[in-house]
């Protein structure tokens, strides 16, 4: 079951009317289930193009940071300055103070630039959805950055008017302060859906990015399930191979096939109106693909290979009887603990 969550609050302090709004979309969340956007060739092309078109560039500084996993570096280009820098690292403390608070472990930050993208695109629009303008949802955006696990996505905005000016930092740290304080304690009108996005216990890294005009300060959270240090990572039409090694004790179950049509670009007034101004979904549920021997009740393939040895595991699969027509193609990878039991960190 998916629950879709919009909330609206409103916070008032200093110069100009300021409006605040929460938009969030929940899903239950398998203990280490990974997402796996796939691209047909003929969309790779049509893809990049909307990129080009509608995303924003940035003019902001790059620098490039090492990540050490397992013994494994590899290095990440992130766009950052120095101002967002610090309301992101601040954005962090927050998240990690509320995880603590209710006896979790924190979330590290993570180097997938789909968020900082994302809030820039909607501060450029003055507008507030999980969608970009080049239509992509927010796991599609985050594929196309090269994430290759698990994201949710919390989205937040505080609606600026009469200023001639952008917010000063102490202003943005109080709206963040805000956001962040009314997603985990005033959050009622969303089902609680921001709240257990924030305290999921399954996340392990967090992507923050944030931005800001004179008309609208822009926060999204993505939050992401690390469980995989990836070894083998290969697409070749609708054949998928899969490598690495688990980081805790878990074992493969199955991989689930969704469909979504091609993304449209949008405007800022469809933007605005239903239905991107509330929740997505992970698209039309098409098929499953399945260790040999095992059953489910809907359409299914068996995987070609499908071996682990310890923590480290090799599976290969091609889903080309799903596919009927052009479009994105998501794969979601479950994982069992090592008691063969699916934990979900939240259910509906």
């Amino acid at each position: 079951m998916v629950n879709h969550f919009l909330s609206f609050g409103s916070i008032g302090n200093g110069s100009g009317k300021q409006k605040m709004e929460l938009l969030k979309h929940f899903t239950p969340v398998f203990v280490g289930v990974l997402v796996i956007v796939v691209f047909f060739s003929v969309v790779n092309p049509y893809i990049s193009s909307l990129q080009q078109r509608y995303t924003s560039v940035s003019t902001e500084t790059t620098y490039t940071t090492p990540t050490h996993t397992n013994n494994v570096t590899t290095t990440t280009t992130i766009i950052v300055d120095p101002i967002k820098s610090e309301l992101v690292s601040y954005a962090l403390k927050l998240i990690n103070d509320d995880r603590a608070t209710f006896g979790l472990a924190p979330v590290r930050l993570g180097s997938n630039i789909a968020a900082q993208k994302h809030s820039e695109d909607l501060a450029r629009l003055n507008v507030l959805s999980h969608w970009g303008a080049d239509g992509m949802k927010p796991y599609i955006r985050y594929s196309f950055y090269e994430g290759r696990n698990y994201v949710q996505e919390n989205v937040g905005a505080v609606f600026l008017s009469g200023r001639a000016s952008p917010p000063s930092v102490e202003e943005m740290r109080s709206y963040i302060k805000e956001l962040e304080y009314n997603m985990v304690y005033n959050d009622s009108a969303a089902n609680w859906g921001h709240k257990r996005n924030i305290l999921d216990p399954s996340h392990t890294h967090v992507n923050i990015g944030v931005d800001y005009t004179n008309n609208i300060f822009v926060m999204v959270q993505n939050f992401e399930n690390i469980y995989i240090n990836w070894g083998l990572f290969e697409m070749k039409g609708t054949h998928v191979k899969l490598g690495g090694t688990f980081l805790e004790d878990v074992k493969p179950y199955l991989f689930v096939v969704y469909y979504d049509p091609l993304p449209e670009p949008l405007t800022k007034e469809q933007l605005a109106g239903p239905p991107y101004n509330n929740g997505y979904s992970l698209g039309e549920k098409i098929g499953a693909v399945l260790n040999e021997g095992y059953k489910v009740d809907i359409p299914y393939v068996y995987a070609t290979k499908w071996y682990q040895n310890g923590l480290d595991f090799n599976i290969e699969f091609d889903f080309s009887s799903f596919v009927q027509k052009d479009g994105v193609y998501t794969i979601l990878f479950e994982i069992v603990d090592g008691n063969g039991e699916i934990y979900y960190a939240a259910i509906h």
